[in-house]
């Protein structure tokens, strides 16, 4: 969750909170030249399908990658199972769809309800559920699959939006957030909360906050604070005559698995930039937008469209507007206005041969992760991180927790050198000092990659040693 996003990670405007929570995630895929970095077809996920009560738990899991490696954590249910118990390693062999049994660990036994994490040290997939400590099966994933999803189906000015749920988990609450463009509405004004009663589908509109009104596009976010779905669209905030909003969540191709990519392939410094696209949804159209590096290419300069046809795989060259001539850097987005899909890079406006991804080595694979291993109470946190890039510069970042770091108090920088992994300890700066859990995220400037977690602000034993 570069995953979700945006993470990419992303390429939806859908997510899917089954793999993306406050763990750390790349958007949506940022391999060196890629925008998706997803080694499968899609996600992993995992259902829960039986429980004996302090004793142990089944799972069954789906699009589990090959030939990886998972550690299982058990941890209080709210936490998403981040910095659990280790109760088990295993290899996933074939990959696909398997069933695991694992031992609750004592410190959980008499606990109404627990979350379950399976992670990958390697390649950085994970996939989370919880589930009721009762001898029966419980939790939302006993027969919930997937993500939930939505779309925007009518707008009125500055008034209200309508949506149209799809695949919510049952018995779930959901808050309803409202906030500006590009934030993925992320830390907005809650407008509304929604019980989801037996799950599944629903349409309900909500008001537009007076702070967004004028807004020329907006962002909506449904969340739950307990079990850590959500999901997230846009919209144009006009007037609707049809119930078309002419954004978010439009419908899913029929047939079509994964999200689309592409990579840059050549570039002619202030002339063109050709990319090769793989994995794109057929009879959709897309449009082609270039900006100022470091803006995704949201709100781009429009400078084609493109029609998928039968999707998959294409090869096409685009002219650099005259507005970033002279860029050394420059961002492009290619987005459906129909199925909200979009997948994103960056190239350097060198004339030279393949230049996207911020010249990460090509060896480079997957997307760097981290986790928590200690923290002293208002002073420091100490990181575990995995599969960071070589040769790259991350900014280390603090802000409240929910905001995933954003925008957050910059702490120090990290140079990874060999890449890989390595352990660092942080100060807690003076304005987060009393929070109960605090937001931490690491991000390169010059690749793009990032990764972010959270950590609950008490003294852990052994305690972290303050820099």
């Amino acid at each position: 969750m570069k995953r979700l996003t945006f993470v990419a990670l992303i390429a939806m405007l859908i997510v899917f909170p089954v793999v993306v929570s406050a763990n750390s995630v790349a958007l949506p895929g940022r391999t060196p030249v890629m925008v998706s970095a997803v080694g499968c077809a899609s996600i992993p996920t995992i259902t829960i399908t039986d429980v004996v009560q302090d004793n142990t738990v089944t799972i069954q899991t789906a699009n589990f990658p090959a030939g990886d490696t998972f550690d299982v954590h058990i941890n209080f249910y709210g936490t998403l199972g981040i910095g659990g118990t280790i109760v088990e390693t295993f290899d996933s062999g074939a990959g696909g769809t398997f069933t695991k049994t694992f031992t609750i660990p004592a410190v959980f036994h008499g606990q109404a309800r627990i979350a379950i994490r399976l992670v990958s040290p390697t390649s950085g997939y994970y996939a989370y559920n919880w589930f009721y400590n009762n001898t029966s099966a419980g939790g939302t994933g006993i027969s919930y699959a997937g993500y939930p999803t939505f779309g925007i189906t009518a707008v009125t000015k500055d008034q209200d939006v309508t949506i149209k749920g799809l695949n919510f988990p049952a018995n779930d609450t959901f808050n309803v957030r409202m906030n500006y463009y590009g934030t993925l509405g992320i830390a907005g004004v809650i407008v509304d909360t929604v019980d989801t009663g037996t799950g599944g589908e629903f349409a309900a509109t909500y008001n537009i906050p007076a702070p967004l009104h004028g807004e020329y596009r907006i962002a909506i976010r449904l969340e739950s604070p307990t079990s850590g779905y959500y999901a997230y669209n846009w919209f144009y905030n006009n007037s609707t005559a049809s119930g078309s909003a002419g954004s978010g969540g439009g419908s899913t191709p029929s047939g079509y698995v994964g999200i689309p990519t592409f990579m840059i392939t050549d570039v002619t410094q202030n002339q063109d930039v050709t990319i090769q696209a793989n994995n794109f949804p057929a009879n959709d159209t897309f449009n082609v937008l270039m900006n100022a590096y470091g803006t995704l290419g949201i709100g781009g300069i429009l400078v084609d469209t493109v029609a998928t046809g039968a999707g998959g795989d294409f090869s096409a060259t685009y002219t650099i507007p005259a507005a970033y001539h002279g860029h050394t850097r420059i961002a492009i987005r290619l987005e459906s206005p129909t199925t909200n899909y979009y997948a994103y890079n960056w190239f350097w406006n060198n004339t030279t041969g393949t230049t996207g991804g911020g010249g990460i080595p090509t060896s480079y694979f997957g997307y760097p992760t981290f986790s928590i291993s200690a923290v002293t109470h208002d002073q420091a946190v100490t990181i575990q991180a995995n599969n960071f890039p070589p040769n790259d510069t991350f900014t280390v970042r603090m802000n409240y927790y929910g905001t995933y770091g954003y925008a957050g108090t910059v702490i120090d920088t990290v140079q990874t050198g060999a890449g890989g992994g390595f352990t660092d300890t942080f100060a807690i700066p003076a304005i987060m000092q009393g929070e109960y859990k605090i937001a931490i995220r690491l991000e390169s400037p010059t690749s793009g990659y990032y990764a972010y977690n959270w950590f609950y602000n008490n003294t852990t034993s052994p305690p972290a040693v303050v820099p």
